[in-house]
């Protein structure tokens, strides 16, 4: 950068011509120039950024006890809507089997999981049936509020609803069996007790939801 304290050649900038002028500038004046181009530059990035990491997703799905690859069980309906859907796969319960002992490790997930649910952060949860009826009724979507009575009476009929008993001692339909649909296979492949689909009843996005119900059973 030029020293400040070095006199500039006072020049008519108008005599030196359009050519001879771009070169003075660029000369003197240059950083003058680059330098907010720069920090525009940088604000502009950091603000891009941001937008894009807490740009709100269509949907978070969690998988418990998945395999790695449950990260591309909607990659083709994410692209068919435009969508982005977050699919974490990092979570673990214990099985239908375990005994009641859970280790530490196992129970920090569970809790996590519970905390994103609590807060709707999470909006669906593939996950077994042990878990589902740890939650209860009462912290699991009731079905018959997302799906119409004869959508429900279709699952119905391929036995593919896990019902539980509320508070009141009302049987709900909580949870969709997705065990043996060929869509979940490469998450839960070698596994040898049933998933389910269940929702979030703290989630605001019932209706992204239940089109994703939708294209899952009914498509």
């Amino acid at each position: 950068m030029p020293d400040p304290s070095v006199e500039k050649p006072k020049l008519n900038l108008k005599e030196m011509g359009f050519k001879k002028s771009v070169i003075h500038l660029w000369t003197y004046y240059k950083w003058y120039a680059i330098i907010p181009l720069i920090i525009i530059f940088v604000i502009a990035s950091m603000i891009f950024s941001y937008i894009s990491e807490t740009k709100k997703d269509y949907l978070n799905i969690a998988f418990v006890n998945a395999h790695q690859e449950a990260e591309d069980t909607f990659k083709d309906y994410a692209s068919s809507i435009g969508k982005k859907i977050r699919v974490d796969y990092s979570f673990f319960a214990p099985k239908n089997n375990d005994s009641i002992y859970v280790d530490p490790e196992m129970a920090a997930s569970v809790q996590n999981l519970a905390s994103l649910l609590r807060d709707g952060t999470t909006d669906v949860i593939f996950t077994n049936a042990r878990s589902i009826k740890e939650y209860g009724a009462d912290a699991v979507g009731d079905l018959s509020q997302l799906l119409s009575d004869d959508q429900l009476k279709a699952l119905e009929g391929k036995d593919m609803i896990l019902y539980l008993e509320n508070e009141s001692g009302k049987e709900v339909p909580c949870a969709i069996m997705v065990t043996g649909m060929p869509m979940f296979e490469p998450a839960y492949s070698e596994s040898e007790e049933k998933h389910y689909f269940m929702y979030n009843p703290f989630s605001d996005r019932k209706e992204e939801i239940r089109l994703l119900a939708e294209y899952i059973f009914f498509s």
